[in-house]
């Protein structure tokens, strides 16, 4: 077998770390920015806080983790916030206060690995991060809001179902939010995509709330959960929610609606498929019909 080379960049960075050069350090990663992101690989950022923490005392990890974080560089902000994940117990205050700032960056990039970040944290000090979370969700910045979905995944556990209440209640407010950024990323992905998955039926529970409550963000969420990969081992409640969303000449709810029948249709065409021909002859017909296009299509 062929022994894997450590990279010359990495032993750069390493070095000027421990020398205390900052600055060196992040030339040393920056040199493994590619074209296409202009940043360094997830890889390349990965090795480097495992090489940060082999390198530097203890004692010195939250002003290094500070330091990136507050650099002008996209690269610099990334690898800040992995390394305020693992500083975070030394000074919780600065290191939350830091990643805020930082998910609401103007670099996109920037802004996941915050999220991520994040998430670690909270899922390794849930009961300390939640009220963080709760206050994040009160944020102007739709960005920061937006990291509250990124980080709730993180903090989802099956193993954990004391959490889940608490996630839903975050899940609830987000649910309720018209900003983009929040849309895109609360029913498909923090709630379909991870609650969904880790804690069915209470997040079940909620959804049909949401799809009750006649507020039509809270109905798009409810109709979007159900274009997540974990619906289709709920194709009965996916189709009662539904149902219930399909009357709604709500342009974004049924066309929310419409998207997630696509979803089980594929999933389960045999099922679904004759429930929605059933649908056509009601109120009901409108993202049925957009459902069904694609069957005829085939």
């Amino acid at each position: 077998m062929t022994p894997v080379t450590r990279p010359r960049w990495l032993d750069t960075f390493g070095e000027a770390l421990a020398a205390g050069d900052l600055d060196a350090a992040l030339r040393a990663i920056e040199s493994q920015a590619t074209a296409h992101a202009g940043t360094a690989p997830a890889a390349e950022k990965r090795a480097a806080v495992k090489e940060a923490l082999k390198r530097l005392p203890a004692e010195r990890l939250p002003e290094t983790a500070l330091w990136f974080a507050g650099h002008d560089s996209a690269t610099a902000k990334e690898l800040g916030a992995l390394l305020l994940a693992q500083s975070y117990p030394q000074h919780p205050r600065e290191a939350v206060a830091a990643l805020r700032r930082l998910a609401g960056d103007s670099n996109w990039e920037v802004r996941e690995w915050a999220g991520s970040a994040a998430g670690l944290i909270f899922d390794a000090h849930f009961d300390e991060i939640l009220p963080r979370m709760r206050d994040w969700l009160r944020d102007e910045s739709q960005f920061v809001r937006r990291a509250v979905c990124i980080a709730l995944m993180g903090a989802a556990d099956a193993k954990r179902p004391e959490r889940a209440g608490p996630l839903l209640s975050l899940a609830d407010v987000l649910a309720g939010d018209p900003a983009e950024e929040v849309k895109r990323n609360t029913g498909p992905f923090a709630v379909g995509g991870a609650l969904l998955g880790k804690y069915p039926q209470q997040t079940l529970e909620h959804v049909r709330r949401w799809a009750a409550s006649g507020d039509e963000m809270r109905c798009w969420n409810a109709a979007m959960v159900f274009v997540a990969a974990n619906s289709r081992n709920h194709i009965e409640d996916g189709l009662a929610i539904l149902s219930g969303l399909a009357s709604d000449r709500r342009r974004p709810v049924w066309m929310a609606v419409g998207s997630a029948l696509k979803y089980l249709v594929n999933r389960d065409p045999d099922r679904v498929v004759p429930e929605l021909r059933a649908w056509l002859l009601d109120d009901r017909k409108l993202p049925a019909s957009l459902a069904l296009r694609q069957v005829t299509l085939k």
